[in-house]
């Protein structure tokens, strides 16, 4: 299988390939769209971009190639770049250089590198087996009123308008008038609490005012710690303010060695490289569901850089994820 299908296929599982000596392509979810020439509804789908810059070789593709054909990785990365430089040679001679599935690079006058992606797969695995709907144009008929219909309904929308109001001023007026009237009936064998309800009932005394100190709560008070001292010295214990501890720092910095869809394999993989001397450990799963597999966590950046040196110096693979 040539090195373009392998491409394609990592696509599907992965939001980035790299084929060193020439860029990385990328993917980005794209909701569903609907055209508005030919009316066809497309599902949600994957759009793929390049990027020249990414030269940086991941080991991605290369093991991939190595454990589907069942070779080395040094015939692997051979593989690739063989193919990196006939893409680079038909860039050079031809101005163009295709590759399936994924899209079409182009060189310009200044040497600068296009890509058109291509839409006859998609890569993304939420939307397999969805294909394209077309649908003819909805055609709505706007309704017409006669002038005459608009004045009946605009003189029935003022009266609906009048009666509402005037229904919501007399809920509102009934109620308190009902309430005078009741308590000015009421004899002096009702009690004054009742009497002088919401004070309503002018010929009754108000009650007097009563002053209630506001509560004020007290500081809480700090935390001391008394330290004894000798018992031949006198002075008084000395007071040592206990602080609370520092929280631990976050390890949101991982060195990715893999991602499976097993876990049993991630763990076996785990075990594997414990044995080695790192502090690996499964530090969730991605978007599709694949197992991350980390040599080491860290709690910044550059200590993580420090340690990408160390573990590719000795020949291995690895990536910077950030959580």
């Amino acid at each position: 299988m040539n090195v373009e299908a392998y491409i394609s296929e990592l696509l599907y599982r992965h939001d980035c390939v790299i084929v060193p000596g020439l860029g990385g392509f990328i993917t980005n979810y794209r909701s569903a769209q609907i055209h508005p020439v030919s009316h066809t509804l497309r599902p949600p789908s994957k759009s793929i971009s390049f990027n020249v810059q990414l030269q940086n070789n991941d080991g991605l593709l290369a093991n991939y190639i190595a454990e589907s054909e069942s070779i080395s990785y040094a015939k692997a990365q051979a593989k690739i770049d063989r193919f990196a430089q006939k893409i680079q040679n038909d860039l050079e001679h031809k101005k163009e250089a295709g590759i399936s599935n994924v899209g079409i690079l182009s060189k310009d006058r200044n040497g600068k590198i296009s890509f058109e992606p291509k839409f006859t797969a998609n890569y993304l695995l939420d939307s397999f087996g969805l294909e394209d709907i077309q649908s003819p144009a909805i055609l709505r008929k706007a309704k017409t009123i006669s002038l005459q219909e608009q004045v009946v309904r605009g003189s029935e929308n003022i009266k609906s308008n009048k009666s509402s109001i005037n229904w919501r001023v007399a809920a509102v007026i009934v109620p308190l008038i009902g309430l005078s009237a009741f308590v000015s009936l009421q004899n002096s064998t009702v009690s004054d609490k009742l009497a002088n309800y919401a004070y309503l009932n002018p010929f009754k005394k108000k009650p007097a005012a009563v002053y209630i100190p506001r509560h004020v709560e007290k500081p809480a008070e700090k935390v001391v710690v008394l330290e004894e001292t000798s018992t031949l010295a006198s002075p008084a214990p000395k007071a040592v303010e206990v602080k609370p501890a520092l929280s631990a720092a976050k390890m949101n910095f991982h060195l990715v060695a893999g991602c499976f869809s097993s876990k049993e394999n991630a763990d076996n993989l785990v075990q594997k490289l414990k044995t080695e001397g790192y502090n690996s450990s499964v530090i969730g799963q991605n978007a599709k569901g694949l197992f991350r597999v980390s040599f080491n966590s860290f709690s910044t950046r550059e200590l993580a850089l420090l340690e990408m040196d160390k573990i590719k110096s000795v020949g291995k693979s690895t990536w910077l994820l950030k959580q």
